[in-house]
């Protein structure tokens, strides 16, 4: 299973934190919220849209993110990927109550092109007969260029 470093951002800033400027890696609740943000990732040939073995709410949501990365990250170079940054955001609407998007970064990668990746992951909580589960809608992924046209920014596309 991947280690990681990790700090747990809170889904809603207080209203009296107003940071002049946001950290480079970390992700605004309306860029979170917005999955045509972030390139879909396919697995096994095919975009994955939602996984049939849900997480138990008590594993936590950051956890739960970090179980369904190490499935589409599993391969030999990413068995020990260190996350830096750990994102959650709960978006309740009555149209669709319990929905979670955890965004996961990975920084400092040694890749010419590629500083940093982050991940997309969003949930929706569906209750089950033996309590509440967090069910895998969507993986998602963007990068951060190091280098080019798109240095230091974010993108969807891979970086040249």
């Amino acid at each position: 299973m991947a280690s990681a470093s990790i700090y747990a951002g809170n889904a809603q800033a207080s209203a009296s934190y107003q940071p002049t400027s946001k950290p480079s890696n970390l992700i605004t609740r309306a860029e979170a919220a917005n999955p045509n943000n972030f390139k879909f990732i396919s697995v096994n040939g095919r975009t994955a849209t939602y996984a049939s073995a849900p997480c138990p709410v008590e594993t936590g949501l950051i956890a739960c993110g970090l179980q369904k990365l190490h499935l589409i990250n599993g391969g030999a170079a990413e068995v020990d990927a260190d996350y830096d940054l750990a994102q959650t955001f709960l978006f309740p609407s009555k149209s669709q109550p319990g929905v979670a998007v955890v965004i996961i970064t990975r920084s400092d990668l040694m890749d010419d092109s590629v500083s940093a990746e982050r991940y997309r992951i969003s949930f929706k909580s569906e209750e089950k007969p033996l309590g509440l589960d967090w069910n895998w809608v969507q993986y998602g992924v963007q990068y951060k260029c190091a280098r080019g046209d798109n240095a230091g920014q974010w993108t969807k596309s891979l970086c040249l």
